[in-house]
């Protein structure tokens, strides 16, 4: 039997979302978006999992930042957090938390969540991306992918994503993600994501931290990014 999450209801934090048409995207311009995927813990994964979603061998999680100089809520960068699962026997990306630097209240509104601000930096220098992310409590993960190497764009594999939504006073899972057109895509050997030591033990990005890089990857261009749709209500 595959090992199932553990997350309990009372712990998921939704704002509302949508309800959206089937197949509503947002349009996004200006589009960057990295991406590090790594092993993490087998506890913390199935503690932020919920129980319609099984874990994954070895587990891991994902950072996406993405930027947008353009969509529907005004220029905007986010940092999420996912854990790696799978959901009707489909690889999908769990949303643990998304750190929004812009209009939180907007990205909320159309995603669900859970979201809370901060501040999100990406940059692109002399072949290499750095990236930063950070809250209230201070710095949060730190990005480097170095050498980054140019392949073709369908090289790259974007797993859609699953959060939550509260609709109609019910928190249900709902599906969702980005639908990339990449002009430039990279692969990055060697890339390194580092949470802060001085965070507390219990912190989500504590928990979630980088026990070994798997992959790591970098996008411009646009994107569509495909609004969520209920799947079920969570019992």
């Amino acid at each position: 039997m595959p090992d199932r999450g553990l997350l309990e209801r009372a712990s998921i934090a939704a704002g509302p979302a949508g309800p959206h048409d089937e197949g509503a995207t947002w349009s996004l311009g200006g589009v960057r978006i990295a991406q590090v995927t790594f092993e993490v813990n087998r506890e913390a994964a199935l503690s932020f999992l919920p129980e319609d979603v099984g874990r994954p061998v070895p587990c891991y999680a994902r950072l996406i930042i993405t930027e947008a100089a353009s969509s529907p809520a005004g220029s905007f960068r986010m940092a999420n957090l996912f854990v790696g699962g799978r959901y009707r026997m489909m690889p999908r990306n769990l949303l643990v938390e998304g750190i929004v630097d812009g209009d939180m209240g907007a990205v909320a509104a159309a995603l669900g969540g859970p979201f809370r601000p901060g501040s999100v930096e990406i940059h692109r220098v002399d072949g290499q991306l750095t990236a930063t992310v950070a809250a209230s409590e201070g710095a949060l993960a730190r990005v480097l992918l170095p050498a980054l190497s140019a392949v073709d764009p369908g090289m790259l594999r974007w797993d859609a994503w699953l959060g939550f939504a509260d609709l109609d006073g019910a928190v249900q899972l709902v599906e969702y993600g980005p639908r990339p057109a990449a002009a430039e895509a990279f692969l990055s050997k060697g890339a390194t994501l580092e949470t802060p030591a001085e965070l507390p033990r219990a912190h989500t990005w504590r928990q979630l931290r980088n026990l070994n890089t798997i992959s790591a990857c970098y996008l411009e261009g646009s994107a569509e990014l495909a609004l969520p749709q209920v799947q079920q209500v969570i019992a």
